[in-house]
Formats: C-alpha cells, sequence, structure tokens
C-alpha cells in the first residue's frame, strides 16, 4: 500500500474522483425511484396531477365607495360595498379600526369620521379557514374649500 507521506499518484486520484460520481448518481436515481415511482398510484386512470384550475375563491370584496384619491370637504364619508353575507369586516385607518357585519345579503355600509389631511383606510374580510381579502383608499379631507 502507499506510505501517509507518498503522494497519490493521478491514475488513483482520478478514478477515485469516478467512483465518487458514479456513487452520487446512483444514489440520485435512487431516491428519484423512492420519491416519484414508488409511492405514485399503479392505475394509469387515477394520476395523482390535481386540477389543472385553481378551486375558486368564495371570499370576496367589492368595494362601492369611496373611490381611491377622493377629495372630500365633509368631515365623514360613507364606506360601502358587498362581501359574503353575515361576514365580519373590518375597515381601518390611521387612528381607528372598526368592525362591523356585512348583512345577509352580503352587502355592508359604514360612515366613517375623517380626520384631517390624508385618511389611509383599509377595508378587509376574514372567512373561518383564515383566508383574507382586503381594499384600501385613500381619501383626503380638508375643511377649506379650494
Amino acid at each position: 500500500m502507499f506510505k501517509l507521506t507518498q503522494k497519490l499518484p493521478p491514475k488513483y486520484f482520478v478514478l477515485s474522483q469516478i467512483i465518487i460520481i458514479i456513487a452520487g448518481l446512483i444514489f440520485a436515481f435512487w431516491l428519484y425511484y423512492v420519491l416519484y415511482i414508488e409511492y405514485q398510484p399503479q392505475n394509469k386512470y387515477s394520476l395523482n396531477v390535481g386540477p389543472v384550475t385553481t378551486v375558486p375563491k368564495t371570499l370576496r370584496i367589492d368595494l362601492d365607495e369611496p373611490d381611491d384619491n377622493t377629495l372630500t370637504f365633509e368631515s365623514s364619508i360613507l364606506i360601502s360595498g358587498k362581501t359574503k353575507p353575515n361576514t365580519e369586516v373590518l375597515i381601518s385607518t390611521d387612528s381607528d379600526d372598526q368592525v362591523i357585519e356585512s348583512r345577509s345579503d352580503g352587502s355592508f355600509s359604514f360612515t366613517l369620521d375623517l380626520d384631517e389631511g390624508i385618511n389611509r383606510i383599509s377595508v378587509a374580510v376574514f372567512d373561518e379557514v383564515g383566508e383574507m381579502r382586503s381594499i384600501e383608499r385613500t381619501v383626503y379631507y380638508s375643511k377649506e374649500k379650494i
């Protein structure tokens, strides 16, 4: 054999590298076989590929009022829209949060008191599985008419 002080000849070094590469490829093909071939259904008609399209989202929110980037001279504004029936709706601004419930037809409305200047309004709904939808609007309130 070789002594520890001797250098490994180049042909043995190359041979060892080839053996390492072959062992790695064998392991990779074995892993592919175990994960993607062995545990797949054997029936060609029951392929486990899933649906072509995604499940339609049942939670939605439509905001009718206010429009984005609205300028108003009134101290309050109507927030109205539509979502799922009997769902809690969170209306948030920089200074306040309000929770209301939508009606049996899914419509909701709330009169929001505005702060002078920029009001960022976020309207969000949540369902029982934790899905969330939200819409944001910016409303500018000025006491002085331009």
